[in-house]
């Protein structure tokens, strides 16, 4: 069996139920996480409970316990995050896998774990068929215009409410400020360091500078603590003016809140100025500073929902909470750019919002947000679009690129079945 078809049987949550650990501790699955496209694990963010222990981390995938020291993972510590070791074979003779900080983690043997269904697909369609496919789509293309909307009409749904689950599911460990804050930072990163700074904002949690701030916690020197302790103000020397780089500095030597170095592996190697690292870190650090007193989650109800707004008046409020001030380090800068914020609108704010409001059962307000989302213009063609893009008709693509519903409901028929040429599935689903 090929190791991505493990990554969607685990995506897709194809196990048995009541699952056991090697070592035989009871295992419950509240998020799969999100697929890794860079280096270090297979899955990050995924919240899993061991005996009642709810942790939440990343998960790594192999086809053989024996591959996590093939693979050098017990001496990288981009891989002491792992809070569970999945592998469809355990042939290790100890019932845990060793980090590099000599921490054990779980181990899940999934060969006698697997749902009835894909055990049904494997007896079905065998080994050989699972990691082919042809470059062209046989079912999207071969479907008329209404049929095609009809399919990502309800597949963008379907994307919409797992991001829903996935922040429900981090409620679990956190609150609605900090996973607001969690999600900005992962949104701004641009797709190599949006990990990065999700990472960061785990680190140096948003109830921890709430504290700093009543203590007297300045904006420069939040900022500079994110900068420093990451290593990314060292990394980035180049790119800031003399000046700004000697404020930052003298201010993160200066600060008395926060001192650890944290481990990230920033991705820079041929990024634009506007989508550095640096910079994005420095103009959302500036928004979330404004958030202090009051929690991100209740300046957004005070600033964007307390007039109960329409879809426009609500994308419309929310983009001018980002408008580049005059007071701030980065002057006549253009601010985060409307692709960064509404990359934050749709797949951040809208859902968590929604949670909110369906977690306090007010169905016209979560229907008002759902609204939002349904009827939300398009977003620029990213690589998975434009990837799935060319495996369709070239009249379909026009459709899709009118809507973010279609284009999200792409992105999750590519996350569920292109991803692992799983088309003979894909047919039976859609």
């Amino acid at each position: 069996m090929d190791e991505k078809f493990l990554y969607h049987i685990w995506d897709e949550g194809h196990l048995a139920p009541n699952l056991k650990t090697v070592s035989g501790k009871d295992l419950k699955v509240n998020y799969q996480g999100q697929f890794n496209t860079f280096r270090g694990p297979d899955f990050i963010n995924a919240i899993i409970s061991i005996d009642g222990e709810d942790l939440q981390g990343a998960v790594e995938i192999h086809k053989n316990t024996q591959d996590w020291i093939k693979h050098s993972h017990q001496e990288d510590v981009f891989y002491n995050q792992v809070i569970l070791h999945i592998v469809l074979h355990n042939d290790s003779p100890l019932p845990f896998t060793m980090k590099e900080n000599g921490e054990l983690v779980e181990i899940l043997e999934l060969k006698n774990q697997l749902s009835d269904e894909i055990q049904k697909l494997l007896a079905d369609i065998g080994d050989k068929n699972l990691a082919s496919g042809s470059d062209y789509c046989d079912l999207l293309s071969a479907i008329d215009n209404d049929r095609l909307l009809s399919i990502l009409t309800i597949s963008g749904k379907q994307r919409f409410m797992s991001k829903v689950r996935r922040f429900n599911a981090s409620l679990a460990l956190s609150d609605f400020d900090q996973i607001l804050y969690e999600g900005m930072m992962e949104a701004a990163g641009y797709d190599k360091n949006k990990f990065n700074l999700f990472q960061l904002a785990q680190s140096i949690p948003f109830a921890k500078l709430k504290e700093w701030h009543k203590e007297g916690l300045k904006s420069d020197e939040m900022i500079s603590i994110f900068l420093g302790s990451s290593g990314l103000l060292l990394k980035s020397r180049n790119r800031l003016n003399g000046e700004l780089y000697a404020t930052l500095s003298h201010s993160f030597e200066s600060q008395r809140f926060y001192a650890r170095k944290i481990n990230v592996d920033w991705q820079l190697f041929r990024i634009r100025p506007g989508n550095h690292p640096v910079f994005r870190l420095i103009l959302l650090s500036e928004f979330l500073y404004n958030c202090l007193q009051e929690g991100v989650l209740h300046f957004f109800l005070k600033t964007v929902e307390l007039a109960k707004p329409n879809p426009q008046k609500r994308y419309q409020t929310f983009c001018k909470q980002f408008k580049p001030g005059q007071e701030g380090l980065l002057k006549n800068n253009p601010g985060l750019g409307i692709t960064v914020i509404n990359n934050i609108y749709i797949n951040i704010y809208l859902p968590i919002i929604y949670l909110y409001y369906q977690k306090l059962a007010n169905t016209e307000m979560t229907e008002s947000v759902l609204e939002s989302y349904l009827s939300f213009k398009a977003l620029p063609e990213n690589y998975i679009t434009r990837f799935m893009c060319n495996h369709i008709n070239s009249s379909q693509v026009s459709i899709v690129n009118k809507k973010t519903l279609y284009q999200q409901g792409l992105i999750d028929i590519y996350y569920r079945f292109c991803r692992y040429h799983l088309c003979e599935e894909c047919v039976k689903n859609l």
